[in-house]
């Protein structure tokens, strides 16, 4: 039995060899991936009305400047800076997942969260969400962890063999890294049956030594998918999403934007 389950081990791994994709993610059968959404290579949608995946609907406010709130859905992919102040280049940032690798879950969401009311999936009938994949874009990353650098010449760490260049996140009002101790940037996730709040789930980006109460020790700034467990939020019909983070003006508005990324949904089957 070892030896023919090694012949079949053996022949997948040919056809894998043998595929246009120079790795394979082979998602959970019952998953919400979004990988059924059309996209061209490298590129994003920002849906008027929304859009469904699987038995989950996605809430999109597309505004006449192109801005959101809500979900859209992108495949892009970037890990670079944005080295020219203009609208594509920030948008191609906003719009990509920053992993430490070559991003392998194909099409996501991508979240601008600056309200509530808007932002929010519903489903069906209630179901326990079991856990969702968080990971912060691009855009964000390069503000937490970079800060802001208008004047000096840095060498992009992502490209090494590329030139030195002057860069900047372009993130209004960023002028330092969130380093700090009690730093933080994170994701508040709100589940509802019908009008009834069932519960909060905080998901952290972004945590700095003293920030998360429940885990002091904690220090980390996400560069990869993390999965957050859900199941507390109980049975639910809708889930919304908000960020806070600690870095804020004058006026106490959060300096990070609110955005993020979502995949792998996935839903209790058995219930």
């Amino acid at each position: 039995m070892k030896k023919i389950l090694f012949i079949i081990a053996v022949a997948l791994l040919s056809l894998a060899s043998c595929t246009d994709k120079s790795e394979l993610l082979v998602p959970y059968p019952n998953d919400i991936t979004f990988n059924e959404l059309t996209l061209a290579s490298y590129t994003h949608n920002i849906p008027s009305g929304g859009f469904t995946s699987g038995a989950v609907r996605f809430n999109t406010i597309k505004r006449g400047d192109g801005t959101y709130s809500g979900f859209a859905y992108s495949n892009q992919n970037n890990r670079s800076f944005v080295w020219t102040d203009t609208k594509a280049a920030r948008d191609t940032n906003i719009m990509s997942v920053y992993t430490a690798y070559r991003n392998m879950t194909e099409v996501y969401a991508v979240a601008c969260a600056d309200n509530e009311t808007d932002t929010y999936f519903t489903i069906d009938k209630p179901t326990v969400v079991e856990h969702i994949l968080f990971a912060n874009n691009t855009y964000n990353y390069l503000a937490m962890n970079y800060g802001a650098n208008s004047g000096t010449s840095i060498a992009n760490p992502n490209i090494p063999s590329a030139p030195k260049a002057i860069w900047n996140t372009y993130a209004p009002g960023v002028t330092r890294k969130l380093t700090n101790d009690g730093d933080y940037y994170k994701v508040i996730v709100k589940g509802y049956n019908g009008n009834n709040l069932t519960g909060t789930v905080e998901v952290y980006l972004c945590c700095r030594k003293g920030a998360d109460p429940a885990n002091p020790a904690f220090a980390f700034l996400r560069t990869d998918w993390i999965a957050a467990n859900l199941t507390s939020l109980g049975a639910v019909t809708k889930v919304s999403f908000t960020t806070s983070c600690s870095y804020k003006d004058v006026n106490g508005k959060d300096l990070i934007n609110s955005y993020f990324c979502i995949d792998g949904i996935r839903l209790k089957t058995n219930q």
